[in-house]
């Protein structure tokens, strides 16, 4: 299997989250219980469904690559064995997310966010984060293009005196 491909798909879904890690809350089982929770206040949870969909597309799309012609037999075997495989793993992601939760942040840091996701405003945040990651996204790749193409256009002279070609030129 490409573990490239898989492991980019990963990257994108990733969760950073900043704050003081407390190296023993890995081990604590009431910190761990605490992360979960936060999982679940923050629909954090319901990226598992995103998790299978992305790890399903790409396994589709290697087997496909590896029987040509057969997307009807592929798209059966995906849903008959992949999916449910990869469903019945969403416990073992859902542990790792809440360690690393729990290693990031104290129990006490854990429980202001699970009071915070519960709130009104941390509720409107779990509703709005559907519209809003995909708005970031679209406004991020406009902002990376046009800074991108102004940067390469003023450095495109100076690149030119130190013998190199600037791209497009």
């Amino acid at each position: 299997m490409n573990g490239r491909l898989l492991k980019s798909g990963l990257a994108a879904l990733a969760l950073a989250t900043p704050g003081a890690a407390d190296a023993q809350n890995a081990a604590d089982p009431a910190a761990l219980a605490k992360a979960k929770e936060l999982l679940q206040a923050s629909n954090l949870i319901a990226m598992r469904d995103q998790m299978v969909a992305l790890v399903e597309a790409q396994i589709a799309a290697l087997v496909r690559d590896a029987n040509p012609g057969q997307d009807d037999k592929v798209d059966r075997g995906v849903a008959d064995l992949v999916r449910p495989a990869l469903k019945r793993r969403i416990p073992e992601y859902l542990d790792l997310a809440a360690g690393v939760y729990a290693d990031h942040f104290t129990r006490a840091e854990l429980d202001q966010l699970i009071t915070f996701y519960k709130s009104p405003l941390g509720q409107k945040l779990v509703r709005e984060q559907a519209e809003l990651v995909p708005d970031i996204t679209k406004m991020s790749k406009a902002w990376i293009n046009r800074v991108g193409n102004d940067v390469l256009k003023d450095a495109a002279a100076d690149l030119t005196k130190r013998g190199l070609k600037a791209p497009g030129a």
